[in-house]
This record gives C-alpha cells, structure tokens and sequence, in this order.
C-alpha cells in the first residue's frame, strides 16, 4: 500500500521550520554560554572606585606601569570622579607607577592581570567578558592590551602584600581568584551599589588623588595612614615571576620602592 507522502510545499516549509528552529536553539545555546562564562561583576558592572599599589618583576626586571603603553588617556577617563560606571574596569593613568584605579566592583587580580596580557583565568584571551548592562545584545569588555612581558616556561610565581614595614607572602591562586578588596582584607572607603551620582562618602572622605588634577610633588605633612584613607588604598601587592622564591633582600627592596600617596584631589 503506498503511503501518504507531503506535497512537496510542506516538505519545504517544514524543512525551513527545522532550520529556524535549529538555528534558534545554536544561537539561544551561544547567547546561555557566553554569559553563564561572564562574571556577574562584569556582566551588571557597578561603581566602585579604590586603588591598591602594584609591582610586578619578572626576572628581576620591574615593569613601569607609568610608561605610555599602559596609561589610559585623560580624556577617555573624564568620569572617573563621578559615581557612574566607568567604560573600563581597571586603569592606570596621570603617568603614575604602581597606583592601580579599581572601577567596578568584584574584580579579581586575574583579571587585572588579564586586562594587560597575562591570562591566568581562562576565558578568551581578549576579552574579560561580556557586558549585558545596556539591554539584551553583549558587549564585549576587551582586554586593555598585551603588555605584560613574557614569562618563562620555568617560572614560578611568588605573591607578598605589605608595606615598608612588614610584608607577607600571600597565595598566588588566592590572588587570581579573589576580589581584590578580599585579598587584601581591606573594604573600600566606597560603597558597593551607588545608583545615584551623590555618594556620602565623598563627603566622609576626600576623593583620591592622581585623576587628572595638579599632582602636589612635595613632601605632605599628612601621615601614611591619613593618606591611604584619602587614596582609598586597600593595599600593595609584590609580584615575582621567577624561577627561584626572591630573597628577602630583593623583596624589602620592592616595598622600599613604593611611589609616594599625594593629598590632590578630583578637579583641584
């Protein structure tokens, strides 16, 4: 007995109808991934706003962050004493060394190392992400670049955090994966959820320094302490990527080396 068979319209249609169908479950499918991959700090970024000082050797040579390559232009960073979401997580700039400008709340020290080119997190090299704050189509939240130099195959990498005073080795895995403020064990001056351009503690606390005013370069007759709160400091990290764990001469030097705190502030 021959069997019903579809006129030849339907066959198309409902090969069409597969195709669509398909292609929505790929495309439905890509769009789950990509942002279950995003962090939700970096999908929703929020205000945030601190600094933590920043060496990192490898093989005995320090990088300058206040060379060109790494400092974002002021004028691409004119929001940064305002309560809005900056377009860039994490910067450097007013060729400043070592002073690292945290933007967003949860950031991760993977992924401060990953904006300059060190990818110890996974995830595409160029990308830390995507952002899904401005409706439903991702943006991607580019790498700033590939600047951090080479390592070698056999080096290891050694973590400290402390100060001219005391330091501390710290877990390099730690480092990677925890928000920076936990690291640290240090909370911003700043809260965590501004939704409104007023922020009380820019009335609690100056505003930190180096954005874009004149830098004060003499000595201040404020205290370490009193300029670390003005700063919004939460910490200095020393990071050695060596093959051999650094001396204690090579470390004591690098906390040695801190740039100074200056008291100038957003707009003076």
């Amino acid at each position: 007995m021959q069997k019903n068979k579809l006129p030849s319209g339907k066959k198309l249609l409902v090969y069409i109808a597969g195709i669509v169908l398909g292609s929505l479950v790929l495309v439905g499918g890509w769009y789950g991934y990509v942002y279950a991959s995003t962090p939700a700090h970096i999908r929703n970024p929020t205000y945030q706003h601190y600094h933590f000082r920043t060496q990192i050797a490898v093989d005995g040579k320090t990088v300058d962050f206040s060379e060109d390559k790494f400092q974002e232009e002021s004028n691409a960073n004119a929001s940064t004493c305002s309560a809005e979401v900056g377009s860039v997580p994490i910067d450097f700039h007013d060729k400043i060394d070592q002073l690292t400008h945290v933007h967003w709340s949860g950031m991760t020290g993977g992924e401060f190392l990953k904006d300059y080119g060190w990818n110890y997190i996974g995830g595409g090299d160029e990308v830390l992400g995507q952002r899904y704050d401005d409706g439903l189509k991702p943006t991607p939240v580019n790498i700033y670049g590939r600047l951090l130099p080479k390592v070698s195959d056999n080096a290891n990498f050694y973590v400290y955090t402390g100060n001219k005073d005391s330091y501390q080795q710290k877990n390099w895995d730690d480092f990677l994966n925890q928000d920076i403020e936990t690291f640290f064990g240090k909370k911003s001056n700043i809260g965590h959820s501004q939704e409104v351009s007023f922020n009380i503690s820019n009335w609690l606390f100056p505003k930190a320094s180096a954005h874009g005013g004149v830098v004060d370069e003499h000595a201040s007759s404020k205290s370490e302490e009193e300029l670390t709160r003005i700063n919004n400091l939460v910490g200095n990290v020393v990071i050695f990527a060596q093959e051999d764990q650094p001396s204690k001469k090579q470390i004591k030097e690098r906390f040695n080396n801190l740039v100074p705190l200056h008291e100038s502030t957003c707009g003076d």
